[in-house]
């Protein structure tokens, strides 16, 4: 059984958070791309600052989630 959740308490859930986020950069993308008819697709350039597996898995939903954006 779950441990019920003080009243005082609220709770952010991490997709919120995202899906504002990446409704402003599609907004943001949107109006640069409108701007400016010779405006070039955004590249993203990543760096990993060591083998950890988590980073590595991390940089893949990234990279995911700017080409499905």
């Amino acid at each position: 059984m779950a441990t019920p959740v003080p009243k005082t308490c609220k709770v952010i859930l991490a997709d919120t958070i995202a899906k504002k986020l990446l409704g402003e950069v599609r907004d943001m993308l949107v109006q640069s791309q409108s701007e400016n008819a010779n405006a070039k697709k955004p590249t993203l350039a990543a760096f990993l600052a060591n083998d950890d597996p988590a980073a590595a898995q991390y940089a893949e939903w990234s990279k995911k989630t700017c080409e499905e954006k």
